[in-house]
């Protein structure tokens, strides 16, 4: 797929999800991510669960820095978890330079999904409930972000 994609002039995202396979540790995704770069395989955006320590995000980062200067980033997976565990996710993963944003679809639509579809809700308030879960999801982003930015100005 890696050079499909370079022979038609697209970018490649790869998605890599260990936990949902086997336990995982600090070094589990960088080895990982290795392991691409060793197959010749150079993702131009990477698609990542979270890490839950500040190790795991610097070992992968060294490797991707190590690697290919080119990435063009990092989107972070969200994996169907709850608003609060994101915002802990989100305030480790916004001191990372190499990502962009978050990719957390079940977290926004999930509960209003299953709602509507049972029928408990209707179309209008779906939609309201996704909106207003989307909405605070960017707000505890941007809030990440800026508390990053304030701690390098101080």
């Amino acid at each position: 797929m890696f050079h499909a994609a370079r022979r038609n002039g697209l970018e490649f995202l790869l998605e890599v999800i260990p936990s949902k396979v086997a336990p995982v540790d600090d070094d589990t995704t960088p080895r990982i991510i290795q392991r691409f770069y060793n197959l010749d395989v150079w993702p131009d955006w990477w698609k990542l669960e979270p890490f839950k320590t500040g190790a795991a995000w610097q070992k992968s980062v060294d490797a991707f820095e190590s690697n290919d200067m080119h990435t063009r980033g990092i989107v972070v997976l969200g994996l169907d978890a709850p608003e609060k565990d994101l915002a802990a996710s989100f305030a480790l993963t916004a001191k990372q330079p190499l990502v962009r944003g978050f990719a957390v679809g079940r977290t926004i639509f999930g509960p209003a999904a299953r709602d509507w579809l049972s029928g408990r809700i209707g179309d209008d308030e779906a939609v309201t409930r996704m909106a207003d879960t989307y909405t605070r999801l960017c707000r505890i982003w941007d809030e990440a972000r800026l508390g990053l930015k304030e701690e390098v100005v101080a």
